[in-house]
């Protein structure tokens, strides 16, 4: 649990913060200059509240009234900025040693090999930075935050330079280290895709105030403030792995843990797994079972929740998979669609996105 009660005033700038953040992967989500990296900075002892408390599982980071400010070295906090900063003279394999050999044995939490193979950076180790991609650069300045064996992970927006396939498949990487390691992240992002698809909670700033923390579809209404939310498509991020070819009539076969989709001919190879994405406005909605269609992917399921985001409607289904589609009034009404109604979901295979 991180406790946060600051405040603190920049120039004619003030942010003012109550929050009790579980450990989690939590977005921290709002319009430039909302108070987001602020708040990252704070919490890692590169800025000084005014006043207040910032207490990480029961572990006093910085208290006015007890005169108690750890130095920002010693706050087991990784941070990860917008630029990767890798150290430009030292190789991939120093630039990871760097923390990992400050501590003593005793100290760190994981194998160094353990995290340079989790990482996918075991071929760039002999590498200098200057050689790296983008993607690469994070990679290995993720590797690097966790070799620091911190207790909780902040990232300022890392990937906002990536293109957007590299994204999608950072943080996918990502949530799957957060899972494996246990590691509480906090995640600024200004995606509402990336907040829907990888937070487990999001926390909403405006004006260097949260405004709503929760799981992120409770606080689709609060995003709809502008200039929160855009009018972009909403995605559905799905992993999945080639399961086979039919050249005879131009599919692959791929799927989750829980559903198989059919997709026309990908270039890759049985075994691969990619990310894919579903725009929620292109999923058609049924409350019959279907017969006659040319569409390849029908799944029944039951709808969990129904949610406004301004004049736009989104429905949150489970078929296995939770999937968000989007819907006009007027179909909520036609249908009679409701919480727990059973229905069935039908994508085109050209609907997928890579």
């Amino acid at each position: 649990m991180l406790k946060i009660n600051v405040k603190r005033q920049i120039a004619d700038f003030s942010i003012e913060l109550n929050l009790e953040i579980r450990s989690a992967f939590t977005a921290l989500f709002g319009p430039s200059g909302s108070g987001k990296t602020t708040t990252l900075n704070l919490i890692a002892g590169l800025l000084q509240p005014t006043r207040g408390e910032i207490i990480l599982d029961g572990r006093i980071l910085f208290s006015d009234v007890k005169k108690i400010n750890i130095a920002p070295q010693k706050r087991q906090i990784g941070y990860i900025f917008q630029e990767s900063r890798l150290f430009p003279h030292l190789s991939v394999n120093k630039n990871l040693e760097f923390g990992f050999q400050k501590l003593t044995a005793s100290n760190r939490k994981f194998k160094f090999e353990e995290i340079v193979h989790m990482s996918g950076v075991t071929h760039l180790l002999n590498r200098m930075p200057g050689e790296l991609s983008g993607g690469e650069k994070q990679r290995v300045a993720l590797a690097r935050a966790l070799l620091a064996s911190p207790d909780y992970l902040l990232m300022d927006e890392p990937l906002a330079a990536l293109d957007l396939p590299v994204r999608l498949s950072f943080l996918n990487f990502l949530k799957r280290i957060h899972n494996q390691l246990v590691l509480p992240i906090l995640y600024v992002s200004h995606d509402l895709t990336n907040v829907l698809n990888f937070a487990d909670h999001v926390i909403i700033l405006q004006n260097g105030r949260n405004i709503g923390y929760g799981p992120p579809y409770s606080l689709l209404d609060k995003m709809t403030a502008h200039p929160l939310v855009s009018g972009e498509d909403i995605a559905n991020i799905f992993e999945v792995e080639i399961k086979s070819h039919h050249a005879s009539n131009g599919l692959t076969m791929t799927a989750t843990e829980n559903l198989t989709f059919v997709l026309p001919h990908l270039e890759y190879a049985v075994g691969e797994r990619i990310l894919l994405n579903i725009p929620a406005s292109e999923i058609i909605i049924s409350n019959e079972e279907p017969k006659g269609l040319s569409a390849s992917n029908i799944f029944a399921g039951k709808i969990m929740e129904i949610y406004h985001l301004g004049e736009r409607i989104l429905v949150d289904v489970n078929v296995g998979e939770p999937f968000t589609v989007e819907v006009v009034p007027l179909t909520i009404a036609r249908l009679a669609m409701q919480k727990d109604s059973e229905v069935f979901l039908i994508i085109k295979a050209s609907s997928f996105r890579r």
